[in-house]
């Protein structure tokens, strides 16, 4: 989708957005035949199964556009050379702004891809996590696995796959919150500490494109990586 504007040809999925899709798939195949729980589908509601098999096709959606806004961040980033915003040419600045753009729009989607998995995963074990804590992420739904034994095998593949990218996830985390919530002191003093350092001799310093584009890459790996396993997990425990 996103390709067109940069004049490149349509994407041929591989790696892991491809496994992520398959196992999606083949979960969706698996539907047709039970439903929520791994319970047969005669003994479901007429709306149940559609449900799951919606959320499930939404994820094809959302790993879509995570993976194209990933892409053009990559592409504008790599146009970026200058270390200060007011040594560049009107091009590379407009690379740049169109880089931030699309970095945003893409770890703001990283988030969005895991809080969504959280609440698959809260409906389809009915983990109840709302009663706990009304708006949930995906994070607080691998601690209630974890509390209540639930899916203990998928938990714990689930949480080595959290500790493997919590630094670059953290990093991520940061950005996003600072991107789309109200602003608390904690956030206002990191926002002075960094304009101290960076605005020294009074030129805006363009961030460290490398390790935001690393970090990203770690966050859309994660997501790919979790949606596969909770999605394989579902097909392959639920009974035909």
């Amino acid at each position: 989708m996103l390709r067109q504007l940069l004049n490149e040809p349509k994407r041929t999925d591989n790696g892991e957005l491809l496994k992520a899709f398959q196992a999606i798939e083949q979960y969706r195949a698996k539907l047709g035949r039970i439903g929520p729980g791994g319970h047969p589908s005669k003994s479901q509601t007429v709306q149940a199964v559609p449900r799951l098999e919606l959320w499930a096709q939404g994820f094809t959606v959302a790993l879509d556009e995570l993976e194209e806004s990933k892409h053009c961040a990559d592409s504008f980033g790599r146009l970026v050379k200058s270390v200060f915003v007011e040594d560049m040419a009107e091009e590379e600045r407009d690379a740049y702004r169109r880089y931030l753009y699309f970095y945003k729009n893409a770890f703001i989607r990283v988030f969005s891809v895991l809080d969504k998995l959280g609440y698959f995963l809260d409906e389809l074990y009915s983990l109840g996590t709302g009663r706990v804590k009304p708006r949930f992420s995906y994070f607080t739904v691998l601690r209630q696995m974890h509390e209540k034994k639930i899916e203990t095998e998928l938990e714990q593949k689930l949480f080595v796959m959290r500790k493997k990218y919590e630094e670059p996830l953290r990093r991520l985390r940061s950005q996003r919150n600072m991107e789309i919530h109200l602003l608390n002191a904690e956030m206002v003093d990191d926002m002075l500490l960094a304009k101290s350092a960076t605005h020294r001799d009074g030129r805006q310093k363009v961030e460290n494109l490398p390790q935001n584009l690393s970090d990203l890459a770690a966050g859309y790996e994660m997501a790919c990586n979790a949606v596969e396993a909770v999605f394989v997990h579902a097909k392959n425990s639920a009974r035909s």
